[in-house]
């Protein structure tokens, strides 16, 4: 099995996510290539794990405009068995949720439904109110969910072609649901 990654600026989750992207290729023996936001890159360095992603999944790739690398054109060809964005920014939800193309992962994203290949997105905003999240030097931030955020994670869960993921262990079930 072959996964297209998207990795945005998010940093809530992102520790957790690449250690479940390690796992998940040594556990199923799959292949992973990531692909980074712009912004997704800067959160990599941020919590100081780029070298190891890099180090881990050799086929890493960051986003230079909406089409480069042409990940649109790799899903839509069947180059890879599904896609998933993990963690997904309230930015890219917001996006995708109203069919906004214009960053490397929307547009990859929109793009595939349009071939049916399964997207899969983990919003790290679902529900409204205070959440605390782990910052690189490992002391907790208090942010604020808004209801506008919630309200374009409901709105992807009513698109077709989309699964949104409730929590990451949904990706190591996905995974295990197409035969791994």
């Amino acid at each position: 099995m072959k996964v297209a990654w998207g990795i945005t600026g998010s940093g809530d989750k992102i520790a957790e996510t690449v250690g479940l992207m390690e796992r998940l290729k040594e556990e199923y023996e799959i292949e992973i290539v990531p692909y980074a936001s712009k912004e997704g890159e800067v959160v990599l360095k941020f919590y100081r794990i780029l070298k190891r992603v890099k180090e881990v999944f050799p086929g890493y790739k960051v986003e230079r405009s909406a089409n480069a690398p042409f990940l649109a054109s790799k899903l839509q060809l069947g180059k890879f068995d599904l896609f998933l964005i993990a963690p997904a920014t309230a930015n890219t939800v917001a996006k995708i949720a109203h069919g906004i193309a214009d960053t490397l992962l929307t547009n990859a994203a929109l793009q595939a439904i349009k071939t049916r290949l399964p997207v899969y997105i983990y919003p790290v905003d679902q529900e409204v109110g205070d959440v605390t999240t782990i910052l690189p030097n490992g002391r907790e931030m208090r942010i604020h969910v808004r209801k506008e955020d919630v309200k374009n994670v409901e709105t992807l869960r009513e698109m077709d072609g989309i699964t949104v993921l409730k929590s990451l262990d949904e990706v190591e079930e996905i995974i295990r649901g197409r035969g791994i």
